[in-house]
């Protein structure tokens, strides 16, 4: 609203100095003066929602939410965003059980006083038309609402059918990485009273070879406030912007004050900072990249490369950018890398993860990986404290297809690494059993029985942001129709089942249960195994997840979805791929893998390097492919 503009230009210096994008500017001269943005361009950074509450007069206000409700008729209540693992408060702005708001809260250690759009606008997603508000039962192909006491009836005699005739080995559990610790705890202990190993919540990944190495637990070492102070930052697989937004802002803010960041990934990603030195390599060749900057480290440090790394690093020579980043990496002050969800996400990213550590190590840095999903950390500390000898993982479980399966707050087609797989897999098991506060078309075709799980807004728990800090997050309203918290769910079906150990009567009594059988524990290591690292194919899908596509509720938030990240329906290649091909701009093409294929439109994209295939992961146009990272073919349509 211009008419109440006063020029203070606090959302100018915000997009210029913290969001990095230089979207606004005052235009016209004396009363003539404006506030717009430049060049007939929208504002589209991932924090560009901040520009509400800086404005001290209201004249940018929140385009979904005006006119809903006065600011006295609402109830602030405090809760946590977990689309990605920092942890951002913020305060829900509730009226009737319904949140019309969310507000960031000011949290230093974490969001600071900033919220991504992300976290602002996914909770239109709440009411979407596909949620679940009952129990629901296929009969005869025929989805029929039913109790609670028949819904979870059905799914325990499902369970225990399985392991019964098949032994618990035959049933498979994917759990979220959003999930709470609770219910990644409780579903522990479900698995164990069904003697069933597997179970997993690493659902976006496929290379687990280093698991007896890590021990399950993946590492941000660095308390995330320290981010600022950097002297130096490497990204690896990492577009830190969209995987974690106040991370990047983070990284942003060291820059600004004088630290060194490079990047090698498989595309030059748009970032707010200046790159010093890059390595942007097809995803089949990140690897190699990779091993030929471990080359330089160790050279310049005078150390060897383990040996269980020599098969990477045998023949590789390093080059002027590989010299230069492992003399930014032993220099002064606080120096690390960041292991993006890209490299997480990869088919050698075992390689990835252990030659980055070593060169952490040898450089005197700190090696922050960043997985997917907003409590990955907690799910990763039951995971030690939970199986003693851990079964098939979720890459496994799907490859291997078994009689039963569990999905506990998961799309199949939209959730999975590998969804062309998965779908195949799970339509042929002999049942499958959702948990889930959302019934899409991919999951009402594979499963048997669906449970409604009330989303985060409306249900409890504790969770882990990245770093290990701890939140204990109250429902904000509460639960629509008949969905309950998930570890009520757990609770019921375990008791269901006769199990012992699900006979808590409120959360507290949960929660101090759990806190005192995950202290202290650490996960058994191993002695590490890595299959020789190799090239599979011309072409590689880069396939990262869409920003607005990392779960189900932000994919059914409609103004998430009107925005330019949410367009990904296209196939990005190399112009000089597409040369070859005789691919043009806008041409529709074939993109084949995994036994499925769509027809997209061509993008060329300069910022892909030769051999990449830029199609992202978790939206409608890709959930028929296979691997968000592995060998892709593309050809006239």
């Amino acid at each position: 609203d211009l008419t109440r503009c006063i020029q203070c230009t606090r959302c100018v210096r915000f997009l210029g100095e913290i969001a990095g994008t230089n979207e606004l500017g005052m235009y016209g001269r004396g009363d003539r003066s404006e506030i717009g943005t430049s060049l007939s361009q929208g504002i589209d950074s991932e924090l560009s929602g901040n520009v509400i509450d800086l404005c001290p007069v209201g004249a940018l206000t929140n385009k979904p939410f005006r006119f809903s409700a006065r600011a006295w008729e609402l109830m602030a209540r405090p809760s946590l965003a977990t689309h990605d693992g920092v942890g951002s408060s913020l305060w829900y702005h509730t009226r009737r059980s319904r949140v019309l708001r969310a507000v960031p809260s000011d949290n230093e250690s974490t969001n600071e006083t900033w919220l991504s759009d992300r976290d602002r606008y996914s909770h239109f997603g709440l009411n979407a038309d596909d949620r679940v508000l009952e129990p629901m039962v296929k009969v005869n192909d025929e989805w029929q609402t039913v109790s609670w006491d028949e819904g979870v009836r059905v799914a325990a005699k499902a369970l225990r059918r399985s392991v019964t005739e098949h032994g618990g080995a035959s049933l498979g559990m994917l759990m979220s990485a959003n999930a709470s610790t609770e219910e990644h705890y409780l579903a522990r202990r479900l698995a164990n009273g069904l003697d069933c190993p597997n179970i997993d919540y690493r659902v976006r990944e496929q290379d687990f070879c280093d698991d007896k190495a890590l021990g399950r637990v993946a590492s941000f070492e660095t308390p995330m406030a320290d981010i600022d102070d950097a002297s130096a930052i490497l990204l690896i697989g990492s577009n830190i912007r969209h995987e974690a937004p106040i991370l990047g802002q983070r990284v942003r803010k060291a820059w600004r004050k004088g630290a060194q960041v490079a990047a090698l990934n498989p595309v030059d990603w748009n970032f707010h900072f200046e790159l010093t030195d890059r390595l942007i390599t097809a995803p089949q060749h990140m690897v190699s990249e990779l091993s030929a900057l471990a080359v330089a480290v160790a050279r310049l440090v005078g150390q060897e490369i383990p040996g269980f790394l020599q098969a990477a690093v045998s023949g590789v020579e390093a080059g002027e950018s590989h010299n230069a980043m492992a003399e930014m990496l032993n220099g002064d002050g606080e120096k690390m890398l960041i292991l993006g969800q890209a490299a997480m996400a990869h088919e050698q990213a075992s390689w990835l993860r252990q030659m980055s550590a070593w060169i952490a190590t040898a450089t005197g840095s700190v090696l922050n990986i960043l997985p997917y999903g907003g409590n990955s950390t907690g799910a990763a500390m039951v995971a030690c404290a939970g199986i003693t000898e851990p079964g098939l993982n979720a890459r496994e479980m799907l490859t291997t297809p078994l009689k039963k399966y569990l999905l506990w707050d998961v799309e199949p087609e939209f959730d999975l690494a590998n969804p062309s797989n998965a779908m195949q897999t799970l339509a042929s098991a002999e049942g499958v059993v959702a948990v889930s506060s959302y019934a899409g078309e991919g999951l009402k075709t594979v499963a048997d029985v669906i449970l409604p799980l009330a989303p985060l807004a409306e249900s409890e728990g504790l969770f882990y942001a990245l770093d290990g800090q701890s939140f204990v997050v109250e429902a904000a309203v509460s639960a629509s129709g008949q969905a309950r918290p998930g570890w009520k769910i757990l609770r019921r079906l375990g008791a269901k089942l006769e199990l012992d150990g699900f006979s808590q009567v409120d959360i507290l009594s949960l929660r101090e249960e759990m806190l005192a059988g995950i202290a202290d524990t650490e996960c058994a290591k191993g002695e590490i195994e890595l299959a020789a690292p190799e090239t599979k194919g011309d072409f590689y899908r880069v396939g990262e997840v869409a920003m607005y596509g990392v779960d189900a509720l932000c994919r059914r938030s409609e103004y998430l979805q009107q925005t330019v990240h949410a367009e990904n329906a296209w196939v990005g290649l190399n112009p000089d791929d597409a040369g070859r091909k005789g691919f043009v701009d806008g041409h529709e093409v074939k993109v084949s893998q995994g036994g499925g294929h769509v027809i997209l439109p061509v993008r060329l994209f300069d910022e892909l390097p030769e051999g990449a295939v830029w199609v992202k992961s978790a939206t409608d146009a890709s959930s028929a492919l296979g691997d968000s990272f592995g060998p892709i073919s593309v050809e006239a349509a």
